[in-house]
């Protein structure tokens, strides 16, 4: 299916726009001069192209060789600077089709034109597919001329892809000075003057021209169609330039929009690469801590345990452990008993630490540091006061103002 156009131009005078819609067949709609806004809303589906005014932009020729499109857009700006009153860092240039001499038609246009046109089209939501100059588009015939006459001004075709505005109260001055300006055997054959519209006193000024030009014939009709809907009714199928090019084309317009978010975007991927790094790092320290732990718990079991086989160390600590703190007919172990007993003694004697303890049917063995020797005299005697229990000191020695000591409790029975 083919797509419905939208051509819009903007009102040289104010901010409205004038547009017509182009149906899928080809038939237009008139939609008036209104506001950007309202033209959308009559076609919110359509494609849109802009004719830009003739009156803002220069259609001119250069001759530059080269045929890269980058190379070609950086060349431009010194290839015409010397005819051009503006200082070319403010304009825009945009280069088009070549003419059989090998010249480039080139549209040049200022950069705050273009900057007001695309602000005002995407304040309304639209993305104009193309962007042509009307001067570059205008009807043109062989050895002819056409003059195009419409409200206050004019718009003069001397060629495909070779047009200029002028102004209607002078045109026929204005057109004089072209003739005499073109070179005798480029000279058209015929001036057709085309008017939309009531006619002007001025437009009768236009016929002196076929008395001065030497013969060229001069033909006035009247326009039912403005030129908007001409042109848009004629729209060709390759247009020979779009302004929307280099840093207005949508890619480069992408591509600024990167470039200005650019360096916050790599901040926020090193910020992103940062916290997976980190994350990788507590990964690994998380798992080296795990795997000391797992080997602690294996060294501290077979110490406990020594000679038994290894499969899950601390499940089977669970359960060696639950297995000393009951005894076979469920009631507290020897263990148990023991250090139940124990334990107000060893608290008492101030000074002491337990090093370690090994249990083994009903012998407990105690490896302590005491501050003397009276200390240790002192638990023996505590300890043999437990009915039933009785108490042997393995050795005891005094070192670094402490008492190392082994002790041996034995239950009754043991």
């Amino acid at each position: 299916m083919t797509q419905r156009h939208l051509i819009l131009r903007p009102h040289p005078e104010d901010s409205t726009w004038q547009g017509v819609l182009q149906a899928s067949d080809g038939r237009l709609t008139p939609l008036g001069t209104d506001t950007l806004d309202a033209l959308r809303a009559q076609a919110p589906d359509a494609a849109c192209r802009v004719l830009a005014p003739g009156a803002r932009v220069l259609l001119t020729q250069a001759r530059i060789p080269t045929r890269n499109p980058r190379a070609l857009r950086r060349a431009l700006p010194y290839a015409l600077e010397d005819q051009l009153a503006d200082d070319v860092e403010i304009l825009h240039f945009a280069p088009g089709t070549r003419r059989a001499n090998g010249d480039l038609t080139v549209a040049v246009v200022s950069q705050a034109d273009m900057q007001a046109w695309l602000d005002g089209l995407r304040g309304a939501g639209i993305q104009p597919a193309a962007m042509i100059p009307d001067t570059a588009v205008l009807p043109a015939e062989a050895d002819a001329w056409v003059l195009w006459l419409e409200g206050e001004g004019g718009w003069l075709s001397m060629g495909e892809g070779r047009g200029t505005t002028l102004e209607r109260d002078n045109a026929a001055f204005l057109l004089r000075r072209c003739l005499e300006e073109t070179p005798e055997g480029e000279r058209p054959q015929h001036l057709k003057v085309l008017r939309h519209g009531s006619g002007r006193p001025g437009d009768d000024a236009l016929r002196t021209l076929q008395e001065d030009s030497h013969g060229m014939e001069l033909t006035l009709s009247e326009s039912p169609s403005s030129l908007l809907e001409h042109l848009a009714a004629h729209w060709p199928a390759r247009p020979p330039l779009n302004l929307l090019c280099g840093p207005y084309s949508p890619r480069d317009s992408m591509d600024h929009l990167w470039r200005s978010w650019r360096i916050a975007a790599s901040v926020l991927l090193a910020w992103v690469v940062i916290q997976f790094v980190g994350l990788g790092w507590n990964l690994q320290s998380l798992g080296a801590e795990q795997t000391a732990l797992e080997e602690r718990m294996i060294e501290v079991y077979q110490q406990t345990f020594p000679g038994g086989r290894i499969v899950d160390p601390r499940r089977q600590m669970e359960t060696a452990l639950r297995g000393l703190s009951s005894g076979p007919d469920g009631s507290g172990s020897d263990l148990q008993n023991l250090l139940t007993r124990a334990a107000p003694a060893l608290a008492g004697e101030e000074g002491l630490s337990i090093q370690g303890l090994r249990y083994q049917a009903g012998r407990l063995d105690l490896d302590l540091h005491l501050r003397d020797l009276q200390g240790l005299d002192r638990l023996k005697q505590k300890l043999e006061q437990e009915a039933g229990w009785a108490v042997d000191i393995q050795s005891a020695s005094a070192r670094n103002d402490r008492v190392e000591s082994r002790i041996l409790i034995r239950s009754s029975g043991s």
